[in-house]
């Protein structure tokens, strides 16, 4: 009998995932039950109860949490067609859910509105390099004056005082991402630096320590956010290469009820003085989109999949009402065909953009010599398997069907996705589990993923 074991909980923004592991690595059990929002403590301890066995005890318990949802970021700029719109789309893009935008200088009936909105994140921008300087200054103090300390300001403004604007925020305490200016010149958009920001405070500080776990005892016991877990047994996963070389390069997609993650360690050619290095390096990046989610992001999600034109013709009313039935009750689980269809068509479209915007993409230049086609962006068609983990995909009767059409959406988009590579459905949602073992056993995290692998609980599909 299995008398100690490790426990791992992930907190969901719709369910919670428990599982109970022996020191040998073997998966012993596995609970998975509706997170209590109105009281995560409980509802997380009461699964741990039942998912140790009568008679063991847990050694150690290690928690994860994406219980916050989604990202939601308020926008501010000095002129709605230009830096305003820049800003939106660095927020956008970086998948966050755009709540509220502000052109101008704030004035005070604006700020009270600013601060009932509750932002997550503020994103802070105005004037070209070199132009207006006192708006985005102006509105920094008023962002200060209404806003709590614990809400991150991404300052991507002017860059001739933006640094001063920086510091003048973060002179309270706040949390301030400093990066360059989303609208350099007239007619120049650049926002990929802060798209990157805005991601890295959402895993970092909002998933796992916002609205719902900061105010709960569960959160000091968080050890990191579910997609920093799930980032983390990927890695580890990707270790096993050595012995299996079809997971030596992973993907991973990871399709909750608020965010849709993309994981990913591919191999680089690392040149040094116009020399190859003899052995590539690998690289390890992680999206997290937060306007991608089956529960409570799912309108948003089909909203972004219309606009974006992932939908066909004369679904975008269905798809609507089925996605307002999901985001009002968090917990729904599809009983007839119908709604079947629909949870796998919102699948589909959630991993293939989610997939989009982490991979790079092939781009056809014209130029007086021709046609040329480049790349940008990260090239994943090096990849040696796709890893399909959430509870859609533990659910669906044919998950690598709902992969294949999603990466097929992504393709058509030009993504550098991969084609013709083995899809693995993570059914016992293992890839969290040894995330969080990872850190402090890491044998203990290959062990779980090297039985889950030839067991089944990484299945192989095609």
């Amino acid at each position: 009998m299995t008398d100690r074991v490790v426990v791992l909980v992930d907190i969901g923004s719709t369910f919670t995932k428990v599982a109970a592991v022996a020191l040998s690595g073997e998966l012993v059990s596995r609970v998975v039950v509706p997170t209590r929002h109105d009281d995560l403590a409980a509802g997380a301890e009461a699964a741990i109860v039942e998912a140790v066995p009568a008679g063991a005890s847990a050694t150690e318990v290690l928690m994860c949490s994406s219980a916050a949802g989604g990202l939601r970021v308020a926008v501010i700029g000095l002129e709605s067609q230009l830096t305003l719109e820049a800003g939106r789309r660095a927020a956008t893009t970086a998948g966050a859910r755009v709540v509220a935008s502000f052109a101008g200088v704030l004035d005070a009936e604006e700020a009270d509105a600013l601060a009932k909105i509750a932002p997550d994140v503020v994103l802070l921008a105005g004037g070209t390099n070199g132009g207006d300087q006192a708006a985005i200054a102006a509105n920094a103090l008023r962002v200060s004056g209404v806003l709590p300390e614990n809400v991150p300001v991404v300052v991507a403004g002017n860059e001739q005082v933006s640094q001063e604007v920086a510091a003048s925020i973060a002179g309270n305490g706040r949390l301030v991402r400093l990066v360059p200016n989303v609208l350099p010149r007239i007619g120049e958009i650049d926002v990929h630096a802060a798209q990157g920001a805005i991601r890295e405070l959402y895993v970092e500080h909002v998933i796992g320590r916002g609205r719902f776990a900061s105010a709960s005892p569960v959160a000091a016991a968080i050890r990191m956010p579910t997609p920093s877990a799930v980032l983390a047994g990927t890695q580890a996963l990707a270790r096993l290469g050595c012995s299996d070389p079809r997971v030596r390069a992973p993907v991973v997609v990871d399709v909750g009820g608020a965010t849709t993650d993309v994981h990913s360690v591919q191999p680089i050619a690392a040149w040094s003085r116009g020399q190859r290095a003899v052995v590539p390096d690998l690289e390890t990046t992680r999206t997290v989109e937060g306007d991608l989610g089956l529960r409570e992001n799912a309108e948003t999600l089909v909203e972004e999949a219309v606009r974006s034109g992932y939908t066909d013709p004369g679904e975008e009313g269905v798809l609507r009402e089925a996605a307002a039935t999901r985001a009002a009750n968090r917990t729904f689980v599809p009983v007839t065909e119908a709604e079947t269809e629909e949870e796998r068509r919102l699948a589909i479209l959630a991993a293939a953009m989610a997939l989009s915007r982490h991979a790079g993409a092939l781009r056809i230049r014209l130029s007086p010599a021709g046609a040329t086609i480049r790349h940008t962006g990260r090239d994943l068609r090096s990849a040696t398997c796709l890893v399909a983990t959430g509870g859609v995909f533990e659910a669906a009767a044919d998950p690598a069907a709902i992969v294949e059409a999603a990466l097929a959406a992504a393709r058509r988009r030009r993504a550098l996705v991969p084609d013709g590579v083995p899809t693995l459905v993570d059914r016992q949602h293992v890839l969290a589990a040894a995330g969080l073992l990872d850190e402090k056993h890491p044998s203990l995290a290959a062990v779980l993923l090297r039985r889950a692998f030839t067991a089944g609980g990484l299945e192989r599909v095609g």
